[in-house]
Formats: C-alpha cells, structure tokens, sequence
C-alpha cells in the first residue's frame, strides 16, 4: 500500500469506526516506514474532527462517535509506543478524569488522545472520580495541568468542588484547572474560577498549551 491509500484508509476506518480496521492500517503504516505523529494528524485526527463536525450538527449520532472514538483508540494503542520515541520529553503532565456522579468518558478520551499526540504526558483518573481523589492525585503526581470532564449538568457542581478543594488545602496556585462537556462552558469556568474552557477537544489541546506558557 502507498502512503496515500494508508492515511485513506485510516481516515475511512476511524470514520466509520471499525476499529480492527484501523488496528490493521496502522501496522501497515509502521511496516512501510509511516511516520506514526503523520499518521495519526494526517490520517485518524481528521477523521475524528469530521465525526465531531457531524455530531455538532446533528449528522451523526453519539453510538457513532463512541465507535470512532474507539477506532481511533485502538489505533494509538499501536502507534502511541512510537510516538513517545520519536518526540522525545514531554511537554508537561496533565490529570484528566470525570467528576463524581458521572460516567460518560467519550470526550474525555478523544481530548486525551489529541493531548498525546500533541506531546503532553497525560494520567487518565477514569470516570465517577471523588473530587478528594482530583485533588490527591495531582499533589501527588506533581501535574500542572487539571482537566474535569462532565456531560451531566447535575455533574457540574463537581467541578466546582474540586477547586473549592484546591483552595481550602493551600495547593490551588500550583496547578492550572480547566473544564469541559456538554453543559460547560466558558460563563461556568469564570463562575467556579476555573482557569479555562475547551468547547472542544481540539480546543482544550490549545487550551493545554496555552496555559503551561502561561
């Protein structure tokens, strides 16, 4: 296969959300000499936008996003090990999770996987998380970055927890907070004095760069 009809081919089956297709195109990208961090901008990222895109205007439907997410997801599990050779240091650690009272985690893990492609070293604390264990995992795992992922507007106040948390225990200085989901948005950020607002995934990996520099 030509390099052409492998990024074809991972946009198709990221798209359609086949992922033992996508698995598939990425060991032959790797085998013909690919550029895993091309692969993945050129070929899965643009899939996964125009699934977004879709979505957004009611083109497509969450079942069909959950399975392009996990499309793509199966294709970083083969090309993530290569990724980190050839980047080299990280950018910086971000903690990521979905506050207590919610289990939904497709956003969450579509902004993890853009967050690794673009060189951040990202600790996933999973879904329905207490907003002690937000606090206890980023003091203890030295980020800089905390990202509280929620769908459910009854999650909200969750968010608003965490950072009450951070205050009371005289550690809020020391990292950068930033929120996103369906019911955020950038009136809640400034609400709960979170640092930051990604309405989406895209913009939560500009977000990310945006507040390690600052």
């Amino acid at each position: 296969m030509t390099e052409s009809e492998i990024l074809k081919q991972l946009f198709d089956t990221v798209f359609q959300g086949n992922p033992t297709g996508t698995l598939a195109a990425a060991q032959h990208g790797l085998e013909a000499g690919l550029s895993p961090l091309m692969m993945i901008e050129q070929g899965m990222t643009p899939a996964i936008k125009e699934v977004g895109d879709r979505f957004g205007e009611g083109e497509m439907f969450l079942p069909e996003m959950v399975a392009s997410a996990e499309a793509m997801e199966a294709g970083l599990q083969v090309l993530e090990p290569h990724i980190g050779q050839a980047q080299g240091p990280k950018k910086s650690r971000i903690l990521i999770g979905t506050v207590q009272g919610d289990i939904h985690d497709i956003g969450k893990n579509i902004v993890i996987a853009l967050l690794k492609v673009n060189g951040f070293e990202v600790v996933d604390i999973g879904r329905d998380v207490p907003s002690t264990v937000f606090v206890d995992k980023a003091v203890d795992m030295g980020v800089e970055i905390i990202g509280l992922s929620g769908l459910l507007t009854t999650s909200m106040p969750m968010m608003r927890d965490v950072i009450q948390m951070l205050e009371q225990d005289g550690v809020r200085e020391r990292f950068k907070v930033m929120i996103g989901g369906g019911p955020t948005s950038q009136a809640y950020a400034d609400k709960i004095g979170a640092d930051g607002y990604g309405e989406t995934a895209f913009s939560a990996v500009s977000l990310s760069n945006q507040l390690i520099q600052k």
